[in-house]
């Protein structure tokens, strides 16, 4: 009879938890505990592709666009953080992209990347992204970025969104940080502008 008695409580005691920690507030309406949310336009993606676009800074940290250039797709775009949606500047094709970059190297100044605190996140966009207009595998990069032009040390958090097409090579950079820092370590030169004719 006793442990009848002790077995009762003892289910009385989870039922309650149970009920109490999968309910809502009558006061605030909220759950009592948090709940794992499904959102049908998202869901988390293979970390193989995080590992891809971590590769792929590490080769534009140390200008090794030759090795980047392999991880890109020929009709990749490169979406500068200049204007909004219509109004940025973009590179497009693989030639074009690492043309540029190579042209930066030469002609900006640049000293020297660092690249720390990176968090790399995967995600597969079922829905198609209204910015982008492109379903499938990103990986939202956030990252510090210390640069060096001449003398002058640069550091700025940034935001690179990346696309991979069916062949896991990169098919979009759409980066997000404030370039004004840069043109000013750069003594008012604003490389972009000029190198694009604006």
């Amino acid at each position: 009879m006793r442990h009848r008695i002790q077995i009762s409580a003892l289910l009385l005691a989870i039922t309650t938890t149970l009920l109490l920690t999968n309910c809502t507030t009558a006061d605030t309406d909220k759950p009592v505990t948090s709940a794992v949310a499904v959102n049908p336009d998202f869901a988390i993606a293979s970390p193989e592709y995080a590992a891809l676009a971590a590769k792929a800074l590490g080769h534009i940290e140390k200008f090794e666009y030759d090795a980047w250039g392999d991880m890109l797709a020929e009709n990749v775009e490169y979406h500068f953080p200049d204007g909004d949606v219509s109004t940025r500047t973009k590179l497009v094709g693989k030639q074009n992209v690492l043309s540029w970059w190579k042209n930066w190297q030469m002609n900006s100044g640049i000293k020297s990347m660092t690249i720390s605190l990176p968090n790399h996140i995967p995600v597969d966009a079922i829905k198609t992204p209204n910015m982008t207009g492109l379903p499938g595998l990103y990986v939202f990069s956030f990252f510090s970025n210390e640069m060096v032009y001449g003398g002058k040390k640069v550091a700025l958090r940034m935001n690179f969104d990346i696309h991979f097409n069916q062949d896991k090579m990169i098919d979009r950079y759409y980066t997000y940080y404030d370039r004004s820092h840069i043109i000013e370590a750069m003594g008012g030169q604003n490389y972009l502008k000029k190198s694009m004719g604006k």
